[in-house]
């Protein structure tokens, strides 16, 4: 898990806004030193005003219960408002969170949209978590999960839930 989210970091830290550089920096290194409740302080700052590496990262922080009880119902609300602006590492997780239905209900179009959306984006992973999608639709709910994704495609991320 800590490999994850430091994953998660290197990847965010090459794209993220300068919102407030002493944050950044104070919430690495309080997660460096496992002082996760500092570390989530830290970037929730950061996430709260709109950064969207600051919103992944803190919704990875409540999928992994660090510096906080797990909730995924709260991972979901972070990674969505992340996955709307584009980010890409939210977007498969959100999409994996709906096919597993972990903070909410098992929802395979949704995965499939948010999945296939990470995926032309060069997210390694959510060709699987795609693919999986894919398989439990009948064809009716493909093609509707195919219009969903090129809509959101269209608007850019926006209204896309």
């Amino acid at each position: 898990m800590r490999n994850t989210l430091f994953a998660l970091l290197f990847m965010l830290s090459a794209n993220w806004n300068v919102v407030s550089a002493g944050d950044w920096e104070d919430g690495y290194a309080a997660y460096e030193r496992q002082d996760y409740v500092t570390a989530l302080r830290k970037w929730r700052s950061v996430a709260e005003r709109g950064d969207r590496a600051g919103q992944s990262i803190v919704g990875a922080m409540y999928a992994q219960g660090q510096g906080v009880a797990q909730d995924y119902s709260i991972a979901i609300k972070w990674y969505r408002l992340a996955a709307v602006q584009g980010e890409v590492k939210a977007q498969y997780k959100l999409a994996f969170m709906y096919a597993n239905g972990q903070g909410v209900s098992r929802d395979n179009l949704r995965a499939y949209m948010w999945s296939y959306l990470a995926a032309l984006a060069g997210q390694p992973d959510a060709s699987k978590v795609r693919d999986q999608a894919e398989k439990s639709l009948n064809l009716e709910e493909f093609s509707q999960a195919k219009r969903m994704t090129l809509d959101c495609q269209q608007r850019k991320f926006q209204g896309c839930k």
